[in-house]
């Protein structure tokens, strides 16, 4: 199989709010350390509570599919970066224009897009639903862009 014609690598898009993300200055303003901290207690603690309720998806995928899935954990408000991902699934993974479209104006807070395609939003899933969605994992001996594994 030539290089161009490799098959895309499987792709895991996880939307949640940072919690660091806190001031109006767009992906590059961020505070952190104890301007989190309002008496003790976390000044979002519904952030906190989404960020750790996303960790055993990632861990399960994480674990699953290991190198051989790409996953990327994206705040909404950094639309640059969401349009450029959903772009490139799209073109990868052959996604219709309308598909592609209809994902990103649907997109919100807690939000898992699999291979350009939107799987949930407003809830994370059980994995097996995205596994689902993903397939088997590939096997040690099956071929990569750039040759053999």
């Amino acid at each position: 199989m030539r290089n161009t014609e490799a098959i895309a690598r499987p792709s895991v898009i996880l939307i949640r709010e940072w919690e660091t993300q806190m001031s109006s200055s767009g992906c590059c303003g961020r505070l952190e350390g104890d301007f989190l901290l309002q008496r003790g207690e976390r000044c979002f603690p519904e952030r906190r509570a989404a960020m750790e309720a996303m960790g055993p998806l990632y861990r399960d995928l994480r674990s699953r599919y290991g190198a051989a899935l790409e996953i990327t954990v994206v705040d909404p408000r950094n639309l640059i970066s969401v349009i450029a991902l959903l772009l490139r699934d799209a073109r990868a993974h052959h996604v219709g224009i309308l598909d592609a479209l209809r994902t990103l104006f649907r997109l919100k807070v807690n939000t898992v897009v699999v291979n350009g395609r939107l799987l949930a939003r407003g809830r994370w899933p059980d994995p097996a639903k995205v596994y689902a969605a993903l397939g088997d994992p590939p096997s040690e001996r099956e071929e990569v862009v750039g040759g053999v594994a």
